[in-house]
């Protein structure tokens, strides 16, 4: 994609990507996004919790396939903004050779591919 295809990034508006960077204490978000994060925090404060237990059960679960039952290709779709360790850094401690896919469509997440 050429920098003129490029879709720009309003960081006047809360994106779901952002928002999730902020629960998982991450640094790529915006004003807009730390305020309607904190809203949502407002009415279900367990969203960090989930956040990030939803984090721990993907390295939990990569962890094993690759261990436990040999699994060498893995598909991240709407892997999200980059947060160590990514997908591929846990199966590769694991298995070298292992090799990840990831797929979002997320103007921000798309400056990290």
């Amino acid at each position: 994609m050429s920098e003129q295809d490029a879709p720009s990034i309003d960081t006047a508006k809360p994106h779901s990507a952002r928002m999730y960077d902020y629960y998982l204490g991450g640094k790529t978000h915006y004003e807009a996004d730390v305020q309607a994060a904190e809203a949502v925090v407002t009415k279900l404060p367990e969203i960090v919790t989930a956040a990030r237990a939803n984090r721990d059960f993907m390295i939990r679960v990569t962890r094993t396939l690759a261990a436990e039952y040999g699994v060498r290709q893995f598909l991240d779709i709407g892997s999200g903004i980059p947060t160590e360790p990514n997908l591929h850094q846990v199966a590769q401690s694991v298995a070298p050779e292992a090799r990840v896919v990831y797929t979002d469509n997320d103007p921000i997440v798309l400056q990290y591919a």
